[in-house]
């Protein structure tokens, strides 16, 4: 209970205090507002880890570009994958997110400095401008990281839920590079006994970019099973490793 109680301190007090920092972005152009958001959410973010003993241990961070805009693709398990995330990550990233995180208006000022994008799940046309916004940001150098399974998965981690093909239209229309990103062990942190919050140390594997022109037409029409593939071999090697 002790680490819930500090996280909840930690977040809350970053939320309250860091508006004054908000404030002083406000009217600032997009891009420049989420380079200076960024550097404020990582150290907040790594002191959100660090209250809930949570140690992170990541492979191939040299494979995330520093100057250059991607699509991280990543395996959702806990709502700490966005933490870790935002930890990794070198330069200005959204996240796409459920509309569901738009209700919290503090968090809601965060997300959208950072160029976070709000999906409606029972809104098709509205999606559809969401996935048209984000090809937009990477195309002006800002990443995005999507989860392509839509929701947390509760099951094994390697029996990912199905990964949805249209969020991956992002890639292909910008033109980017696609980073995968495998995370194991973050459902011990919380999900796995909510509410207590449990010392976990994180293992991540983050993939060689994948650059769509060079597969195999098949494996452009399956992206989504490709991907998923790749995430799930990185699972099972991260799981190995640590028996």
């Amino acid at each position: 209970m002790l680490h819930l109680i500090s996280v909840v301190f930690v977040v809350g007090s970053f939320l309250l205090f860091g508006s004054l920092r908000l404030l002083k972005m406000r009217g600032m152009p997009e891009k420049e507002r989420a380079a200076c958001a960024l550097p404020v959410v990582q150290a907040a973010f790594r002191r959100t880890l660090r209250a809930a003993g949570v140690t992170v241990e990541a492979e191939g961070l040299e494979n995330i570009p520093e100057k250059e805009a991607v699509l991280f693709v990543g395996n959702h398990r806990s709502c700490f994958d966005v933490v870790i995330g935002y930890t990794l990550v070198k330069g200005p990233t959204g996240f796409i997110a459920k509309k569901e995180l738009g209700r919290f208006r503090l968090l809601r000022r965060w997300m959208e400095a950072l160029g976070c994008r709000f999906l409606d799940r029972d809104n098709v046309k509205q999606n559809l401008k969401v996935i048209l916004a984000a090809i937009k940001d990477v195309k002006e150098g800002r990443s995005i990281w999507i989860y392509p399974e839509g929701t947390r998965s509760e099951e094994d981690e390697l029996l990912m839920l199905p990964f949805k093909d249209g969020s991956f239209k992002i890639a292909e229309k910008s033109g980017c590079r696609i980073v995968p990103v495998a995370m194991h062990g973050t459902r011990n942190i919380l999900e796995a006994d909510f509410p207590r919050i449990h010392p976990t140390h994180v293992r991540v594997k983050i993939g060689e970019p994948v650059q769509l022109l060079e597969l195999s037409e098949e494996e452009r029409q399956q992206i989504g099973e490709y991907m998923r593939e790749k995430l799930r071999g990185y699972l099972r090697e991260l799981r190995e490793e640590q028996e």
